[in-house]
């Protein structure tokens, strides 16, 4: 019996025989920043609204109370939120940094 190949069998199959070239993903940098920042944005806005609905409240010109904690609240959500995307960031920079490559 001769080898496996002489039967027209291939040892490897034909997809793997060959190099496959694959696109090299596409990153966008400037996304990610843009995105960072838009957010840094929003939370500051978010914030000053918060500020002048407070400041507003406290110095008697609006007597809504509920529409002044609701903007608190939120502006406490979105800080918390940023403060909580930055830990993560910076966890996933020092895991990368322990890497062993």
């Amino acid at each position: 019996m001769g080898p496996i190949d002489s039967a027209g069998i291939p040892l490897l199959a034909p997809h793997l025989a060959r190099e496959v070239e694959t696109p090299a993903p596409k990153v966008d940098a400037d996304g990610f920043a843009s995105l960072v920042k838009e957010a840094v944005v929003k939370t500051n806005d978010q914030i000053q609204r918060a500020e002048a609905a407070g400041s507003e409240f406290a110095a008697g010109r609006v007597d809504d109370i509920h529409g002044t904690m609701l903007e608190l609240s939120k502006a406490d959500i979105e800080l918390r939120f940023a403060g909580n995307v930055r830990n993560k960031v910076t966890d996933a920079f020092y895991e990368l940094w322990r890497m062993q490559i």
